[in-house]
């Protein structure tokens, strides 16, 4: 299993869980300001998780202006059992922001991650884990993260996921 370093501009083809779960951690830890991830309901085996979670408080604690954007089309499973992406959305609710795509955008059957608007991992469905890695090679990232604006646009904020104060 090979390993991204910001130098690579080369895409990566992988097609197992554990490699999806690393290079999602790799992407992760080198976001300076933002994260975008598409999924279908938290991709609770690749994204939940101590070390993502750590990484994302420390990178939003670190940077006020940072913007982590989930889009996700069933929350339920992932708010029942306690993910840590709904957990920073929770404590840091300035920085972590969890919506659903509105109606139109249901159906998508892709899962992706975008840091920085300039690295990304897609998969063309959410249901296996082949995915292509981008590093620095901005073309990908910006098409993708195009696409998660204009779904960002239209979304609501996740019911599901709020922080309920009593």
């Amino acid at each position: 299993m090979s390993s991204i370093s910001e130098e690579n501009n080369e895409e990566i083809n992988v097609d197992t869980l554990a490699e999806n779960k690393k290079f999602a951690i790799e992407l992760i830890e080198q976001a300076h300001y933002s994260i975008d991830i598409f999924t279908q309901d938290m991709d609770d085996a690749i994204y939940n998780n101590k070390k993502i979670e750590t990484i994302i408080f420390k990178l939003a604690k670190r940077h006020p202006g940072t913007n982590i954007r989930i889009l996700v089309q069933n929350s339920t499973k992932a708010a029942q059992n306690g993910h840590c992406l709904i957990r920073l959305a929770q404590s840091l609710s300035s920085s972590v922001f969890i919506h659903n795509p509105a109606r139109e955008h249901m159906n998508e059957q892709c899962a992706f991650l975008i840091v920085d608007k300039t690295k990304s991992m897609y998969r063309l469905s959410a249901n296996n884990y082949n995915a292509r890695i981008n590093i620095m090679s901005p073309q990908p990232a910006r098409k993708l993260a195009d696409f998660f604006n204009d779904i960002w646009q239209h979304s609501t904020p996740d019911i599901q996921t709020r922080r309920i104060y009593i």
